[in-house]
């Protein structure tokens, strides 16, 4: 296999090297929060929303491994660490507010992590389909765990 590096311009490369890791991350963070919360429905949500940040990173490295292109993982944790600070910070008095920070925080990394690759120019126009239609995917899920996360209050 050819390494990423050979294939991808240096920044596309860091910045799918840095989704890809954020994506695991998400997938671990998002299942451990999950277990505490006693709703089945938003537990449900959240479980869902690991699983398909775990599949979105398997997507994205499916798709070089197709081209023979390896992305090198990086182990980095600390965006996740910005949401837990985040989220400690923000997670009032209210009921469900840790949630609530949690998937803002969360959105607007997703946000930024994918709008960054998608201003690239770059030859996969099929790559830039699947980053799109996750980017959609993550947004709904967000909204969804916000809804049950305010309904389960009321």
């Amino acid at each position: 296999m050819e390494l990423f590096t050979n294939t991808v311009s240096h920044p596309l490369q860091t910045k799918l090297q840095s989704l890809v890791s954020f994506l695991r991350t998400v997938t671990k963070g998002f299942d451990v929060i999950a277990e505490e919360i006693d709703n089945v429905n938003l537990k449900t949500a959240m479980i869902t929303f690991a699983s398909e940040s775990r599949q979105y990173a398997k997507e994205i490295c499916n798709y070089f491994q197709t081209k023979d292109i390896l992305i090198q993982s990086v182990c980095s944790d600390h965006l996740w660490e910005k949401v837990e600070m985040t989220v400690n910070e923000q997670g009032g008095e209210e009921k469900g507010s840790e949630i609530l920070a949690l998937c803002n925080k969360c959105e607007l990394y997703f946000k930024k992590l994918y709008d960054d690759i998608l201003k690239e120019d770059f030859l996969y126009t099929h790559l830039k389909s699947i980053i799109t239609c996750q980017l959609y995917a993550a947004k709904c899920a967000f909204m969804k765990i916000r809804l049950l996360n305010t309904l389960r209050f009321n």
